[in-house]
């Protein structure tokens, strides 16, 4: 599963009732049609996790199992921060934390979950009486994500999104942040999605310098490794840094259990529109 983020696309399920009570609120702009995705120069854009040995999806079907995520051989990302990360895999497929569950029960709905993986959260959020919709690049993770009985898209942020700009909350959990290798772009993407008064969690690098895009691999204990894929990590800081020519402001920041969220809220005006993929 290569190719341009946009290219990604399965839309077979009815996401109307994700969005409950009506589009009060609705500024009626156009922010749903797809856009192009920046990606860096002299390659091409993979999704995460897949292609060549298939390790996500591998992971995925075992339901359990330990992935690292670190930069290409050769890439600068090895040596600007990038450092080396790993996935506990087990963990995306289980239920949704206590600590979870308490971010959501602050969250208002519909909730859009973008990189969703296999639907803990869209499951947590159906517990609380949300409606929530997930987006995936993996075949897969949709899969598992609409047995757990949850909407989920096997699709890219960056191609038309249902309900563009009605979404109360929007997550960006688990790293998701590094989703397209450009923070500043899908925080730009975010921001056509989210509603007005809306709010997007992200959860951030807890090392609060960590600032690096890069292209990537993901490799499972196997030795199987993915098709590169540009990704990013970034904390506190850098985060910071690009919100506010997003179009959002940093509401607060919370760090449990070693991990770092940020609460974003969208600053009122217009919403900059991206450019249409051809």
């Amino acid at each position: 599963m290569t190719g341009r983020q946009g290219e990604v696309f399965s839309r077979d399920v009815d996401v109307r009732d994700a969005v409950p009570g009506g589009a009060e609120g609705h500024t009626g702009n156009a922010t749903g049609s797809p856009v192009t995705v920046e990606v860096l120069p002299g390659t091409k854009a993979g999704v995460f996790g897949s292609g060549s040995g298939e390790p996500y999806a591998r992971a995925l079907r075992r339901g359990g199992g330990s992935l690292t995520l670190r930069a290409e051989s050769g890439e600068p990302g090895a040596a600007s921060g990038a450092g080396v990360v790993q996935f506990d895999v087990l963990e995306w497929c289980a239920e949704a934390s206590a600590l979870e569950l308490r971010l959501l029960q602050g969250l208002k709905g519909p909730v859009l979950d973008i990189g969703c993986g296999p639907g803990r959260m869209l499951s947590a959020a159906r517990s609380l009486g949300l409606g929530a919709l997930g987006l995936d690049t993996s075949a897969e993770a949709v899969t598992l994500a609409r047995d757990r009985g949850v909407r989920a898209l096997h699709q890219s942020v960056f191609c038309g999104v249902p309900q563009s700009g009605l979404w109360q909350s929007v997550l960006l959990l688990d790293g998701n942040i590094g989703i397209g290798g450009n923070i500043a772009q899908l925080l730009g993407r975010c921001r056509q999605l989210v509603a007005p008064r809306g709010t997007l969690l992200v959860e951030a690098d807890p090392d609060v310098d960590v600032d690096a895009a890069y292209l990537a691999v993901l490799e499972d204990g196997g030795g199987y490794r993915s098709e590169p894929f540009p990704w990013a990590r970034t904390g506190r800081r850098g985060l910071a840094a690009r919100a506010s020519a997003a179009g959002w402001m940093v509401a607060s920041t919370r760090r449990a259990q070693g991990r770092v969220f940020c609460w974003l809220s969208p600053v009122p005006g217009p919403v900059r529109a991206e450019r249409s993929q051809a």
